[in-house]
């Protein structure tokens, strides 16, 4: 595993372990996670610079403001021409009869919208609202088990990553929260362990992301770059990020947003 994602997930088990204890001292984090206090101090201090942790006279404590995560309603509204022209782009990669695996959110929803040119496509999804729009518009739909996520109406936990470690897809169009040249991330722990297992699950990774997502790096990591086969966006995004991505092997694609959506 690359050293990145090892710091990110050494990240992720002090945020879950303050989470748990509430104010916690460096010598209790160190001695939890049997690591150094040298190391367990920098990476408090990366996660305070990011805005995800306070440390105060002898602890660490959770910022709780940075877990205040927009609903699906708030994030929908944002950016929606580019989600729309991203959509667009990515049904053009479909092929009759293709097993597909959908995650969940506002991005993969528009894509979701234009699968009725595809009847005779299979559908695997953690994304209940997409779910319902698939199963009204007569696609075929298969849905895991799982509890629900308010926030972003996902499921996620053990039911659901069993059940996707059972099936088999030929294309996985994941919107992610962001994406860098090192690696993809989600907001939240539970979906990012459900994105793992699609992406595992999956013959192509197709990440489908307007450029406010890119160079963006949140708390949890699903995946390294190098699993990404494409990346499809919109033309605001940075030049030199998109040229990163190549240099490591993605192909880039750009949804075209129509004038009349402007």
């Amino acid at each position: 595993m690359n050293r990145t994602i090892l710091k990110e997930k050494r990240k992720e088990k002090i945020i879950e372990f303050i989470k748990k204890s509430g104010t916690v001292s460096i010598e209790d984090l160190a001695r939890e996670l049997g690591l150094s206090t040298v190391t367990i101090r920098k990476d408090v201090k990366e996660l305070e610079k990011a805005g995800l942790v306070d440390r105060l006279w002898g602890g660490v404590s959770i910022r709780e403001s940075s877990f205040m995560e927009p609903s699906f309603a708030q994030k929908h509204i944002l950016n929606i021409p580019e989600k729309k022209a991203i959509a667009r782009t990515a049904i053009s990669l479909l092929n009759p009869n293709d097993i597909i695996g959908i995650s969940a959110g506002t991005t993969a929803y528009e894509f979701a919208r234009l699968l009725y040119q595809f009847p005779n496509i299979h559908v695997v999804t953690y994304g209940l609202n997409i779910a319902y729009l698939l199963a009204r518009i007569g696609i075929n739909v298969v849905v895991p088990g799982g509890f629900l996520r308010e926030k972003s109406f996902a499921l996620v936990g053990e039911e659901t990553v069993a059940f996707l470690k059972r099936i088999h897809l030929d294309k996985c169009f994941m919107g992610v929260d962001g994406i860098d040249e090192e690696v993809l991330t989600d907001v939240n722990m539970a979906e990012a362990a459900v994105n793992r297992i699609m992406i595992e699950r999956s013959k192509e990774l197709i990440v489908i992301a307007d450029h406010t997502k890119l160079g963006q790096r949140k708390l949890t990591p699903i995946a390294q770059i190098e699993k990404v086969n494409v990346l499809i966006t919109d033309s605001k995004a940075d030049k030199r990020l998109l040229k990163a991505f190549e240099d490591k092997g993605v192909k880039i694609l750009i949804g075209e947003v129509k004038e009349e959506e402007l």
